[in-house]
């Protein structure tokens, strides 16, 4: 809006009626201009000048010595221009009076008190082919003015001074992943009143809100602060990211799991166990040191956002167990000795324990004939028995072997049987 606008909007609905007396002295000049402009449609100084050469054409024959006629003074007698109010300067007899129709002249309206404060401004000048000007009527103003005498001052609005005052702003997140919650503190001073633009086709008066942006993209705010006429604009620009569906995938084995971070792009990955443990990596494996549920916290960050997914888990203490065959095939040809652990699963000539041999801590096993003597003892669960005593192959039949052992975990286990012993 322009101050002409501005001092427009301040008349609006406002008309201004002329002093009393006004239009006599329109009338009159409207009359004499009448009077002074040749025509064949009224009375004028056409009509008087054809009747004073008719007139002068008979008599001046017979008054050859006619002299012009004078006034009291001598002077010749002058035709008065009403627009001087009848003083100043005139013209001679017989001739137009001095009248310039395009004069310029100033008119004005007062504004009613009450208004913006004003100033004085000259309004534009009247170049109407009258002397009369019917007023200023323009749609921006919808003011009337009339000229008239005497002339009426205009006085304007005077444009008011932008008053001291500040937009702005403070957003605690500018970027982030969706839902994205952001605070906005208003910072403006000296204002009114302020209104917020949330980006987000919201809008909002209040002094300080919180707004949440649930779907990526990139949201502008604006705050518009308004003091008096005037009113400030800041910005702000807030973007959302798709929020990363991570995900995690978890083997267990016992008190071992293996955890793997799927769907992460190349966002950088940090594990949390739960247990006080943390590793980084796509992939990783964790033996646990207590059965009991644990929260796997897998936290994925790239350069906008950072996202976090738990998974809870459940060890349980680990059921341990051990087995012993039935029968074993002795070689007459010789003693047959080797790791029952490592040992083919074709070689039916060893006997030993099957099962969670790793997890043994204490181990025990003896072997005995039906008559109770010992053929055999050891305390490594790795070691086999092959069917001799002190190098000599044991008669075919049934012997009695008895193990204790205990696990890692504190388990205790005792196994009990009957081993029979062939020969090949």
């Amino acid at each position: 809006m322009t101050p002409e606008d501005l001092y427009k909007n301040s008349f609006d609905g406002y008309r201004q009626d002329p002093p009393p007396g006004v239009w006599k002295g329109v009338n009159r000049r409207l009359a004499t201009k009448d009077f002074f402009t040749p025509g064949l449609g009224h009375f004028n100084i056409l009509y008087v000048a054809a009747v004073a050469a008719v007139a002068i054409a008979v008599l001046w024959p017979w008054s050859p010595n006619v002299q012009p006629p004078t006034g009291n003074s001598g002077d010749p007698i002058t035709i008065a221009d009403s627009s001087t109010g009848g003083s100043g300067a005139g013209q001679t007899s017989g001739a137009q009076p001095s009248y310039n129709e395009n004069q310029e002249r100033d008119f004005s309206v007062s504004s009613p008190k009450g208004n913006a404060p004003q100033h004085n401004d000259a309004s534009p000048k009247s170049n109407s082919n009258s002397d009369t000007s019917y007023g200023d009527t323009s749609p921006d103003s919808g003011v009337t003015a009339t000229s008239s005498e005497p002339e009426i001052q205009r006085t304007m609005q005077s444009a008011q001074p932008m008053p001291d005052f500040t937009s702005a702003f403070h957003a605690s997140e500018h970027q982030g992943c969706a839902p994205l919650t952001v605070y906005l503190h208003n910072l403006s001073q000296n204002t009114e009143y302020s209104q917020w633009n949330l980006g987000n086709g919201e809008t909002s008066y209040e002094q300080d809100l919180r707004v949440t942006y649930d779907k990526p993209g990139t949201y502008i705010i604006a705050l518009r602060s308004v003091c008096g006429t005037y009113a400030k604009t800041s910005y702000d620009t807030i973007r959302v990211s798709a929020h990363r569906q991570a995900e995690i995938a978890v083997a267990i084995s016992g008190m071992t799991i293996t955890a793997e971070a799927r769907n992460t792009g190349e966002a950088s990955i940090v594990w949390d166990f739960g247990d006080f443990t943390q590793q980084s990596g796509r992939r990783r494996t964790h033996t646990y040191q207590q059965p009991g549920v644990y929260d796997i916290m897998l936290i994925v960050t790239d350069d906008v956002c950072s996202d976090t997914i738990i998974k809870s888990v459940t060890i349980k203490e680990p059921e341990y167990s051990l087995a012993f065959p039935n029968a074993i095939v002795a070689s007459r040809s010789g003693a047959t000795s080797g790791n029952y652990k490592t040992a083919s699963p074709e070689n039916k000539a060893l006997f030993g324990p099957k099962g969670d041999i790793d997890d043994i801590s204490e181990y025990s096993l003896t072997i005995y004939t039906r008559a109770g003597k010992q053929v055999f003892h050891s305390t490594n669960p790795t070691e086999t028995w092959n069917g001799y005593y002190l190098n000599e192959l044991l008669p075919r039949g049934v012997y009695v072997y008895k193990c204790k052992c205990k696990f890692v975990n504190g388990e205790e286990s005792n196994v009990n049987g009957n081993i029979t012993l062939l020969w090949e």
